[in-house]
């Protein structure tokens, strides 16, 4: 992104200091239907944090849950080779998009643009996820080739890596 290209605003953005635990779903072909996984302790206790501390971060917030359609950016960061190479981005997002619900958004049909992705990046040194939401209205829609969320996503693990929250 070019210097003169403005950053697109976002009304909330979060940051997770860890990876974020993948939620799956199964195709069984005996009844030829889509279930989802029961979920691992871990990730049942990442959702309830998760959702327990943006509960009382939206708390007196008029404006989420929105009735409108929402734009929800994910992207994160591994250390490891490794990691970055066996996590699948759409068992990511459906973690996030699980907590998400209620708090920012009343059904799951209001999510208009999902963008996701996973990044090896110098500038971030440990695992790290950043998630931004913006409400949507027919004069602000997102412009993909505008969005700057990796860099505050980078800088905004900067700001909690230096205030000791990561």
């Amino acid at each position: 992104m070019s210097k003169k290209q403005k950053a697109t605003d976002t009304d909330f953005h979060f940051g997770i200091g860890t990876i974020i635990p993948s939620t799956q779903e199964a195709y069984h072909d005996d009844f030829e239907a889509t279930v989802r996984k029961a979920e691992k302790t871990g990730l049942v206790q990442f959702k309830d944090t998760l959702g327990r501390d943006l509960g009382a971060r939206l708390k007196g917030n008029e404006q989420f849950p929105s009735n409108g359609e929402i734009f929800v950016f994910i992207v994160q960061y591994f250390t490891s080779k490794n990691e970055y190479s066996r996590r699948d981005i759409d068992n990511i997002a459906k973690t996030i998009l699980d907590v998400l619900k209620g708090k920012f958004y009343k059904d799951d049909s209001q999510v208009k643009t999902l963008l996701i992705g996973k990044k090896m990046e110098w500038r971030v040194s440990q695992n790290f996820g950043y998630v931004a939401v913006q409400e949507l209205r027919p004069e602000r829609d997102v412009d993909a080739l505008k969005i700057s969320g990796v860099e505050k996503s980078v800088t905004l693990f900067h700001e909690l890596k230096s205030k000791g929250l990561l």
